[in-house]
Protein backbone atom coordinates (compact mmCIF):
# COMPACT_ATOMS: atom_id res chain seq x y z
CA UNK A 1 0.00 0.00 0.00
CA UNK A 2 1.12 3.27 -0.70
CA UNK A 3 2.30 4.99 2.81
CA UNK A 4 0.99 8.33 1.83
CA UNK A 5 -2.68 7.10 0.96
CA UNK A 6 -2.67 4.60 4.41
CA UNK A 7 -1.37 7.65 6.05
CA UNK A 8 -4.47 9.88 4.11
CA UNK A 9 -7.10 6.63 5.05
CA UNK A 10 -5.57 6.79 8.87
CA UNK A 11 -6.43 10.65 8.82
CA UNK A 12 -9.70 10.43 7.83
CA UNK A 13 -10.24 7.53 10.01
CA UNK A 14 -9.40 10.02 12.94
CA UNK A 15 -11.11 12.97 11.42
CA UNK A 16 -14.18 10.96 11.00
CA UNK A 17 -14.20 9.49 14.87
CA UNK A 18 -14.14 13.10 16.08
CA UNK A 19 -16.79 14.29 13.36
CA UNK A 20 -19.11 12.04 12.93
CA UNK A 21 -19.93 11.92 17.04
CA UNK A 22 -19.94 15.87 16.76
CA UNK A 23 -21.98 16.04 13.89
CA UNK A 24 -24.85 13.20 15.57
CA UNK A 25 -24.17 15.71 18.75
CA UNK A 26 -25.28 19.04 16.48
CA UNK A 27 -27.90 16.89 14.92
CA UNK A 28 -29.72 16.29 18.09
CA UNK A 29 -29.45 19.15 19.82
CA UNK A 30 -31.25 20.38 16.29
CA UNK A 31 -34.06 18.04 16.59
CA UNK A 32 -33.94 18.94 20.29
CA UNK A 33 -34.47 22.43 20.12
CA UNK A 34 -37.06 21.98 17.30
CA UNK A 35 -39.10 19.93 19.22
CA UNK A 36 -39.18 22.09 22.28
CA UNK A 37 -40.19 24.98 19.98
CA UNK A 38 -43.16 22.90 18.22
CA UNK A 39 -46.06 23.36 19.84
CA UNK A 40 -47.16 21.03 22.06
CA UNK A 41 -50.22 18.34 21.09
CA UNK A 42 -52.47 16.03 23.10
CA UNK A 43 -55.39 14.07 22.43
CA UNK A 44 -57.92 16.02 24.77
CA UNK A 45 -60.43 12.76 24.80
CA UNK A 46 -57.67 10.18 25.95
CA UNK A 47 -58.93 12.77 29.17
CA UNK A 48 -62.32 12.80 28.98
CA UNK A 49 -61.97 16.12 28.06
CA UNK A 50 -63.92 18.58 24.59
CA UNK A 51 -61.59 18.89 21.38
CA UNK A 52 -60.86 22.71 20.68
CA UNK A 53 -63.54 22.39 17.94
CA UNK A 54 -66.60 21.84 20.43
CA UNK A 55 -65.48 24.41 22.76
CA UNK A 56 -68.15 27.55 23.99
CA UNK A 57 -66.57 30.79 24.51
CA UNK A 58 -70.08 32.47 24.70
CA UNK A 59 -70.50 31.70 28.68
CA UNK A 60 -68.31 30.47 31.08
CA UNK A 61 -70.11 27.70 32.48
CA UNK A 62 -73.55 25.83 30.89
CA UNK A 63 -76.79 27.62 32.01
CA UNK A 64 -79.40 25.71 30.03
CA UNK A 65 -82.14 28.01 32.07
CA UNK A 66 -80.32 31.29 30.83
CA UNK A 67 -80.13 29.88 27.61
CA UNK A 68 -83.52 29.44 27.39
CA UNK A 69 -84.82 32.51 28.68
CA UNK A 70 -82.61 34.18 26.32
CA UNK A 71 -84.24 32.54 23.54
CA UNK A 72 -87.76 33.34 24.54
CA UNK A 73 -86.96 37.02 24.81
CA UNK A 74 -85.79 36.75 21.57
CA UNK A 75 -88.97 35.05 20.03
CA UNK A 76 -91.25 38.21 21.54
CA UNK A 77 -92.00 36.53 25.11
CA UNK A 78 -91.05 39.75 27.83
CA UNK A 79 -92.92 37.66 30.35
CA UNK A 80 -90.32 35.01 30.91
CA UNK A 81 -86.76 37.42 31.60
CA UNK A 82 -89.31 39.46 33.34
CA UNK A 83 -89.71 36.09 35.69
CA UNK A 84 -86.36 34.93 35.50
CA UNK A 85 -85.15 38.38 36.45
CA UNK A 86 -87.89 38.50 39.68
CA UNK A 87 -87.07 34.68 40.52
CA UNK A 88 -83.67 35.87 41.68
CA UNK A 89 -85.41 37.55 45.00
CA UNK A 90 -82.51 39.24 47.21
CA UNK A 91 -79.51 37.11 45.80
CA UNK A 92 -78.01 40.39 44.42
CA UNK A 93 -75.54 38.99 43.13
CA UNK A 94 -77.50 36.07 40.92
CA UNK A 95 -80.24 39.32 40.28
CA UNK A 96 -76.86 40.69 38.68
CA UNK A 97 -75.81 37.44 36.92
CA UNK A 98 -79.40 36.94 35.28
CA UNK A 99 -79.70 40.86 34.28
CA UNK A 100 -76.90 40.12 32.17
CA UNK A 101 -78.19 37.27 29.91
CA UNK A 102 -81.36 39.22 29.56
CA UNK A 103 -79.36 42.83 28.88
CA UNK A 104 -77.82 40.55 25.77
CA UNK A 105 -80.93 39.62 24.54
CA UNK A 106 -82.17 43.38 24.55
CA UNK A 107 -78.86 44.44 23.39
CA UNK A 108 -79.79 42.18 20.01
CA UNK A 109 -83.26 42.88 19.91
CA UNK A 110 -85.14 45.01 22.12
CA UNK A 111 -88.22 44.35 20.31
CA UNK A 112 -89.83 42.31 23.81
CA UNK A 113 -88.38 44.78 26.29
CA UNK A 114 -90.06 47.89 24.83
CA UNK A 115 -93.72 45.67 24.56
CA UNK A 116 -92.76 44.99 28.55
CA UNK A 117 -92.34 48.43 29.18
CA UNK A 118 -95.29 49.69 26.94
CA UNK A 119 -97.09 46.98 29.05
CA UNK A 120 -96.20 47.74 32.28
CA UNK A 121 -95.26 51.22 32.35
CA UNK A 122 -93.26 52.18 35.77
CA UNK A 123 -91.84 48.21 36.30
CA UNK A 124 -88.83 48.62 38.00
CA UNK A 125 -87.07 45.60 36.48
CA UNK A 126 -88.06 46.82 33.25
CA UNK A 127 -86.25 49.96 33.92
CA UNK A 128 -83.87 48.29 34.99
CA UNK A 129 -83.35 46.04 32.31
CA UNK A 130 -83.58 49.28 29.87
CA UNK A 131 -81.12 51.20 31.70
CA UNK A 132 -78.20 48.59 31.55
CA UNK A 133 -79.04 47.37 28.45
CA UNK A 134 -77.81 51.60 27.09
CA UNK A 135 -74.92 50.48 28.69
CA UNK A 136 -74.06 47.66 27.02
CA UNK A 137 -75.07 49.54 23.87
CA UNK A 138 -72.51 52.00 24.49
CA UNK A 139 -69.88 49.41 24.98
CA UNK A 140 -70.79 47.73 21.57
CA UNK A 141 -70.36 51.53 19.77
CA UNK A 142 -67.03 51.81 21.01
CA UNK A 143 -66.12 48.19 20.43
CA UNK A 144 -63.51 46.44 22.04
CA UNK A 145 -60.29 47.68 20.36
CA UNK A 146 -57.36 50.00 22.07
CA UNK A 147 -58.35 53.94 21.45
CA UNK A 148 -55.97 54.33 18.80
CA UNK A 149 -57.88 52.21 16.93
CA UNK A 150 -61.40 53.41 17.50
CA UNK A 151 -62.61 55.88 15.74
CA UNK A 152 -64.07 59.41 16.62
CA UNK A 153 -68.26 58.37 15.38
CA UNK A 154 -67.26 55.15 17.51
CA UNK A 155 -66.56 57.45 20.74
CA UNK A 156 -69.35 59.89 19.89
CA UNK A 157 -72.00 57.28 19.77
CA UNK A 158 -70.13 55.61 22.69
CA UNK A 159 -70.59 58.56 25.16
CA UNK A 160 -73.88 59.45 23.31
CA UNK A 161 -75.15 56.29 25.04
CA UNK A 162 -73.75 56.72 28.15
CA UNK A 163 -74.95 60.25 28.69
CA UNK A 164 -78.95 58.18 28.35
CA UNK A 165 -78.01 55.83 30.76
CA UNK A 166 -77.00 57.29 33.90
CA UNK A 167 -80.51 59.42 34.23
CA UNK A 168 -82.03 55.62 32.85
CA UNK A 169 -79.83 54.07 35.76
CA UNK A 170 -80.95 56.36 38.44
CA UNK A 171 -84.48 56.44 37.37
CA UNK A 172 -84.39 52.46 37.76
CA UNK A 173 -82.97 52.86 41.53
CA UNK A 174 -85.96 55.32 42.32
CA UNK A 175 -88.13 52.94 41.21
CA UNK A 176 -86.39 49.90 42.88
CA UNK A 177 -86.59 48.59 45.84
CA UNK A 178 -84.66 50.71 48.38
CA UNK A 179 -82.16 47.80 49.55
CA UNK A 180 -81.27 46.57 46.25
CA UNK A 181 -77.97 47.60 44.72
CA UNK A 182 -79.07 46.43 40.91
CA UNK A 183 -79.02 49.74 39.63
CA UNK A 184 -76.09 50.87 41.49
CA UNK A 185 -74.25 48.55 40.30
CA UNK A 186 -74.92 49.43 36.76
CA UNK A 187 -73.41 52.48 36.51
CA UNK A 188 -69.60 51.84 37.52
CA UNK A 189 -69.60 50.93 33.70
CA UNK A 190 -70.81 54.45 33.39
CA UNK A 191 -68.49 55.55 36.13
CA UNK A 192 -65.21 53.90 33.69
CA UNK A 193 -66.49 55.28 30.63
CA UNK A 194 -67.09 58.52 31.60
CA UNK A 195 -63.84 59.01 33.58
CA UNK A 196 -65.53 59.91 37.16
CA UNK A 197 -63.54 61.04 39.87
CA UNK A 198 -62.50 58.90 42.70
CA UNK A 199 -64.71 60.97 45.26
CA UNK A 200 -67.58 60.59 42.76
CA UNK A 201 -66.88 57.00 42.52
CA UNK A 202 -66.40 56.21 46.11
CA UNK A 203 -69.82 58.08 46.02
CA UNK A 204 -70.97 55.11 44.13
CA UNK A 205 -69.59 52.48 45.66
CA UNK A 206 -70.55 53.62 48.94
CA UNK A 207 -74.15 53.16 48.04
CA UNK A 208 -73.52 49.71 46.55
CA UNK A 209 -71.65 48.43 49.55
CA UNK A 210 -74.61 49.84 52.02
CA UNK A 211 -76.82 47.26 50.24
CA UNK A 212 -74.22 44.79 49.46
CA UNK A 213 -71.14 44.42 51.12
CA UNK A 214 -69.66 41.70 49.54
CA UNK A 215 -71.61 41.50 45.82
CA UNK A 216 -69.19 39.06 43.32
CA UNK A 217 -70.15 40.93 39.89
CA UNK A 218 -69.74 44.43 41.71
CA UNK A 219 -66.48 43.75 42.92
CA UNK A 220 -65.23 42.69 39.99
CA UNK A 221 -66.95 45.88 38.19
CA UNK A 222 -64.90 48.03 40.75
CA UNK A 223 -61.61 46.01 40.22
CA UNK A 224 -62.06 47.16 35.85
CA UNK A 225 -61.93 50.88 38.16
CA UNK A 226 -59.24 50.82 39.97
CA UNK A 227 -56.80 48.45 37.73
CA UNK A 228 -54.29 51.15 36.35
CA UNK A 229 -55.65 50.67 32.39
CA UNK A 230 -58.87 52.96 33.62
CA UNK A 231 -58.63 55.22 36.33
CA UNK A 232 -56.12 53.74 38.84
CA UNK A 233 -53.27 52.24 39.92
CA UNK A 234 -51.53 48.63 40.43
CA UNK A 235 -51.78 49.60 44.27
CA UNK A 236 -54.84 50.95 44.28
CA UNK A 237 -56.18 47.45 41.89
CA UNK A 238 -54.15 45.08 44.53
CA UNK A 239 -55.58 47.12 47.93
CA UNK A 240 -58.81 46.84 46.77
CA UNK A 241 -58.81 43.39 45.55
CA UNK A 242 -57.26 42.40 49.24
CA UNK A 243 -59.65 43.88 51.47
CA UNK A 244 -62.30 42.41 49.34
CA UNK A 245 -60.76 39.09 49.74
CA UNK A 246 -59.58 39.22 53.45
CA UNK A 247 -62.92 40.57 54.57
CA UNK A 248 -65.09 37.62 52.77
CA UNK A 249 -67.76 35.69 54.97
CA UNK A 250 -67.79 31.98 54.86
CA UNK A 251 -69.22 31.13 51.42
CA UNK A 252 -68.52 34.00 49.15
CA UNK A 253 -65.92 33.38 46.15
CA UNK A 254 -64.59 37.02 46.63
CA UNK A 255 -61.38 35.54 47.23
CA UNK A 256 -60.79 35.10 43.37
CA UNK A 257 -60.68 38.57 43.42
CA UNK A 258 -56.99 38.48 44.27
CA UNK A 259 -56.23 36.42 41.71
CA UNK A 260 -58.37 38.53 38.64
CA UNK A 261 -55.96 41.55 39.79
CA UNK A 262 -52.45 38.93 39.49
CA UNK A 263 -54.16 38.43 36.23
CA UNK A 264 -54.52 42.08 35.32
CA UNK A 265 -50.93 42.53 36.53
CA UNK A 266 -49.32 39.94 33.95
CA UNK A 267 -51.26 40.82 30.85
CA UNK A 268 -50.81 44.38 31.34
CA UNK A 269 -47.18 43.44 31.94
CA UNK A 270 -46.10 40.16 30.41
CA UNK A 271 -42.47 40.65 31.24
CA UNK A 272 -43.59 40.00 34.94
CA UNK A 273 -42.48 37.78 37.52
CA UNK A 274 -45.79 37.73 39.76
CA UNK A 275 -46.20 34.26 39.48
CA UNK A 276 -43.31 33.45 41.09
CA UNK A 277 -44.39 35.68 44.22
CA UNK A 278 -45.30 33.91 47.79
CA UNK A 279 -48.24 35.55 48.46
CA UNK A 280 -49.69 34.15 44.40
CA UNK A 281 -49.70 30.70 46.19
CA UNK A 282 -51.47 32.30 49.52
CA UNK A 283 -54.43 33.48 47.46
CA UNK A 284 -54.74 30.15 44.65
CA UNK A 285 -55.12 28.30 48.26
CA UNK A 286 -57.76 30.84 49.20
CA UNK A 287 -59.66 30.59 46.44
CA UNK A 288 -59.63 26.84 45.98
CA UNK A 289 -60.50 27.04 49.94
CA UNK A 290 -63.39 29.24 48.51
CA UNK A 291 -64.52 27.12 45.76
CA UNK A 292 -64.57 24.09 48.21
CA UNK A 293 -67.46 25.73 49.98
CA UNK A 294 -70.14 26.84 47.44
CA UNK A 295 -72.27 24.35 46.21
CA UNK A 296 -71.73 22.78 42.56
CA UNK A 297 -74.82 25.13 40.96
CA UNK A 298 -73.64 28.21 41.71
CA UNK A 299 -73.58 30.58 39.27
CA UNK A 300 -70.03 32.23 39.93
CA UNK A 301 -68.31 29.15 40.47
CA UNK A 302 -67.34 28.39 36.66
CA UNK A 303 -65.54 31.98 36.98
CA UNK A 304 -64.12 31.10 39.89
CA UNK A 305 -62.50 27.89 38.41
CA UNK A 306 -61.29 29.15 34.99
CA UNK A 307 -59.11 31.99 36.97
CA UNK A 308 -58.31 28.90 39.04
CA UNK A 309 -57.12 26.94 35.84
CA UNK A 310 -54.85 29.31 34.63
CA UNK A 311 -52.88 30.68 37.57
CA UNK A 312 -52.29 26.86 38.49
CA UNK A 313 -50.77 26.36 35.24
CA UNK A 314 -49.11 29.63 35.84
CA UNK A 315 -47.40 28.71 38.91
CA UNK A 316 -47.14 24.86 37.65
CA UNK A 317 -49.31 23.10 39.81
CA UNK A 318 -50.33 20.92 37.30
CA UNK A 319 -51.84 18.01 39.51
CA UNK A 320 -54.28 20.95 40.37
CA UNK A 321 -54.91 22.87 37.23
CA UNK A 322 -55.90 19.55 35.75
CA UNK A 323 -58.51 18.82 38.29
CA UNK A 324 -59.80 22.64 37.48
CA UNK A 325 -59.34 22.20 33.53
CA UNK A 326 -61.62 19.28 33.95
CA UNK A 327 -64.34 20.54 35.94
CA UNK A 328 -64.65 24.10 33.83
CA UNK A 329 -65.68 21.69 30.66
CA UNK A 330 -66.84 23.16 27.15
CA UNK A 331 -67.15 26.71 28.30
CA UNK A 332 -64.30 28.82 28.07
CA UNK A 333 -66.36 32.20 28.01
CA UNK A 334 -64.67 33.89 30.96
CA UNK A 335 -61.76 35.65 32.04
CA UNK A 336 -58.57 35.29 31.68
CA UNK A 337 -59.24 33.64 28.18
CA UNK A 338 -61.72 36.48 26.90
CA UNK A 339 -59.06 38.98 27.27
CA UNK A 340 -57.63 37.06 24.19
CA UNK A 341 -58.41 38.18 20.61
CA UNK A 342 -58.49 33.86 20.37
CA UNK A 343 -59.79 32.72 23.77
CA UNK A 344 -59.82 29.04 21.94
CA UNK A 345 -56.47 28.91 21.22
CA UNK A 346 -55.54 30.56 24.82
CA UNK A 347 -57.48 27.96 26.45
CA UNK A 348 -56.13 25.48 24.47
CA UNK A 349 -52.51 25.99 24.66
CA UNK A 350 -52.92 26.70 28.83
CA UNK A 351 -54.62 22.95 28.78
CA UNK A 352 -52.32 21.24 26.78
CA UNK A 353 -49.53 22.50 28.71
CA UNK A 354 -50.88 21.70 31.81
CA UNK A 355 -51.72 18.13 30.73
CA UNK A 356 -48.59 17.16 29.10
CA UNK A 357 -46.36 18.79 32.22
CA UNK A 358 -48.83 16.56 34.49
CA UNK A 359 -48.51 13.30 32.43
CA UNK A 360 -44.54 13.99 32.06
CA UNK A 361 -44.62 13.33 36.37
CA UNK A 362 -46.37 10.43 36.10
CA UNK A 363 -50.09 11.93 36.57
CA UNK A 364 -49.46 12.63 40.08
CA UNK A 365 -52.46 13.65 42.83
CA UNK A 366 -52.90 17.24 43.80
CA UNK A 367 -50.63 17.78 47.42
CA UNK A 368 -52.84 17.96 50.43
CA UNK A 369 -52.41 21.38 51.97
CA UNK A 370 -53.73 22.45 54.93
CA UNK A 371 -57.11 24.51 54.57
CA UNK A 372 -57.65 27.60 56.86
Amino acid sequence: MNPFIGAAGAGLLAYAAVTIPRNAGKARAKRAEAKARAPLTMHPERYGLVPASQLDAGRAGPDPEADAVVAAALAGDWRRPAAYLADAGRDWDLRWYRLGHIVDAAAEDDTWLRAWRAERPGDSDAALVYADTLVALAGKARGAKRAKYTSSEQFQGFHRLLAEALPACREAARLAAPEDPTPWVAQIAIALGQGWSHEDFRLLWTQIVLRDPHHFGAHVAALQYWCAKWRGSEELMFGFAEQAAASAPWGSLLPALRLYAIFEHAHREPESKIYGEPFVAAAVDATLDAVAQVPAGHHRLPTARHLLADTLFQTKRHAEAVEQFRAVGAHIGSVPWSYFGDPVKEFVHARTNTFVAWERAGRPAPLPRARA
